[in-house]
């Protein structure tokens, strides 16, 4: 390999290392580069996956509850992003934090014992990953593109005080009949609002313009 291939190459694999690395902070403006987001041709669904692939202007937290419709398992998750710490997300009893500097952890809010790394074991039993508000929609809504039985309707929706972009998706189900999957953004925080799909429902409680620094450790 001549000198300039391997040049080439390894600046390559460190685009790719920092594209898989990190959930959304301020020194990240995505969550994936553009040109590795696949185009959907749906206006609508478009129109939220840009929003989700969006930057925060601003701190915030949000409380969320999660619905596991298999099982019925009911979950109280916080999302909170801070351009100085970074992004921190609590599923449960599970904290995981996507640090401003780069580095990830994965902490009990039980124990306080921190491990570095995403460990997405911990909340799979609700089938949940610590990206389900902002990367994982995005993939979710890829795929219902990919297998929607006509075009998605848009909408727009105030939750929590915040103005929402949202997209509702037909596609066929298990029994063959035709459902909805609803979608919806923050317009001004580039994560989940509210979804409805056939294994969850997400649905924002509360919103706070600020963040505390314990948000951001076990």
């Amino acid at each position: 390999m001549t000198k300039h291939r391997i040049v080439r190459f390894l600046a390559i694999a460190s685009i790719s290392t920092l594209a898989l690395s990190g959930c959304f902070t301020g020194k990240r403006p995505t969550l994936m580069p553009d040109e590795t987001v696949p185009a959907v041709s749906d206006a609508a669904i478009q129109e939220v996956i840009a929003v989700l692939n969006s930057t925060p202007t601003s701190n915030f937290t949000i409380a969320y509850e999660v619905v596991t419709k298999f099982g019925d398992l009911h979950t109280a998750a916080t999302l909170a992003f801070d351009s100085s710490f970074g992004t921190s997300i609590t599923i449960a009893e599970v904290r995981y934090i996507y640090s401003a500097d780069g580095t990830t952890l994965t902490c009990s809010t039980i124990t306080s014992d921190c491990a570095p790394g995403i460990d997405e074991s911990r909340v799979s039993d609700r089938q949940l990953v610590s990206t389900i508000f902002k990367k994982a929609t995005t993939e979710r809504m890829q795929q219902d593109a990919r297998v929607a039985v006509g075009s998605a309707v848009a909408s727009s929706e105030v939750i929590v005080d915040n103005n929402a972009t949202c997209s509702a998706i037909p596609v066929v189900d298990s029994n063959g009949a035709t459902q909805s999957k609803t979608y919806c953004a923050f317009n001004d925080f580039g994560v989940v609002a509210s979804m409805d799909t056939a294994d969850l429902a997400i649905t924002a409680l509360s919103f706070t313009a600020a963040t505390t620094a314990d948000q951001f450790s076990a």
